[in-house]
């Protein structure tokens, strides 16, 4: 209101933005015997200040680990891919061989299905690790 009153003093016609869509998202458990993991990164701009992280539960909702990462200066494709890159590498280090993987990047999502290796050249080595890793686990 009190950004209205600012421009009524200056003569100036404000229009209130549209309201947010709102999205309801509701979160399933993976089948039993899976550990479901969700990821996510964030930056401010691209390039811009970012971090990632990602929360793993049990069948039962019950967390298992999670992880949050701060960054400096990134591109928000690269965000969600450690993200995910990381999530593999914790599920193959704790020795879930059953991992359900949920990221909001389809552009990574299409990476990990395809086992593409179009990702930026210095994270290519580590990316073909994971790309193995999961070719031995129920993905």
């Amino acid at each position: 209101m009190d950004d209205v009153m600012i421009l009524r003093r200056f003569d100036l016609q404000g229009r209130p933005s549209k309201a947010p869509v709102i999205k309801s998202v509701i979160w399933s458990p993976p089948a039993p015997g899976w550990i479901k993991v969700n990821t996510d990164g964030a930056t401010m701009g691209s390039p811009g200040f970012g971090g990632y992280g990602g929360i793993f539960r049990n069948c039962r909702a019950f967390v298992k680990g999670c992880f949050a990462t701060p960054l400096g200066q990134v591109f928000a494709f690269e965000v969600e891919l450690l993200a995910t890159s990381l999530a593999i590498n914790f599920a193959w280090k704790y020795g879930w061989h059953r991992l359900w993987l949920e990221s909001d990047s389809s552009y990574v999502v299409q990476l990990l299905s395809s086992r593409s290796e179009m990702v930026p050249w210095r994270v290519r080595q580590a990316w073909r690790r994971y790309i193995f890793q999961i070719s031995l686990i129920d993905f």
